[in-house]
């Protein structure tokens, strides 16, 4: 292993534990060199030592190294939207959207690595850019309407008589 190799497997052994999914491990250690070395700067090869398996191991669980770019994007985004999603159907009130979102910003850096791979390669790969527009914006399409939903229902809840403006 080179001194180029430790290095990455050194910084992203942490992630990928035994215990855990092979293909998890995967894509966790997928994300993180992505991240750091752009998917052209990342090998299969290297990707396949840090996460501690052989390389022709890696495509029993993708087809390739685009499918494990796209899955990395794709999982990441669905996490987010529906953390998300889960925090704005138990909201009490439109105050609660408020806290929702400051908190979702303040742990937006949790995410960092899979937003740094999916902003910088979906320029270059026409497939990770179709999958988001589909899969990402479906899904975040879905909170929208859940909120919006679950917006309607609590204003019917504890609808109170609002003065309107003459028309």
């Amino acid at each position: 292993m080179s001194i180029t190799q430790r290095s990455i497997h050194s910084t992203v052994s942490h992630v990928a534990t035994s215990q855990q999914d092979p293909k998890e491990r995967i894509l966790d250690c997928a994300q993180q060199l992505f991240a750091r070395r752009g998917y052209a700067g990342t090998t299969t090869r290297d990707l396949a030592q840090t996460v501690g398996m052989a390389e022709g191991t890696l495509f029993r669980h993708f087809e390739n190294k685009k499918a494990i770019l796209i899955a990395v994007v794709t999982r990441g985004w669905v996490e987010v939207l529906t953390d998300l999603l889960t925090a704005l159907s138990e909201m009490s009130s439109y105050k609660a959207v408020d806290q929702v979102l400051r908190n979702r910003m303040i742990h937006f850096h949790e995410n960092a690595d899979m937003l740094r791979v999916c902003f910088m390669e979906a320029q270059f790969h026409p497939e990770l850019s179709s999958r988001i527009q589909t899969d990402i914006i479906d899904k975040m399409t879905e909170v929208a309407e859940a909120f919006f939903q679950t917006a309607m229902c609590w204003d019917e809840r504890n609808a109170t008589t609002i003065p309107r403006r003459p028309r």
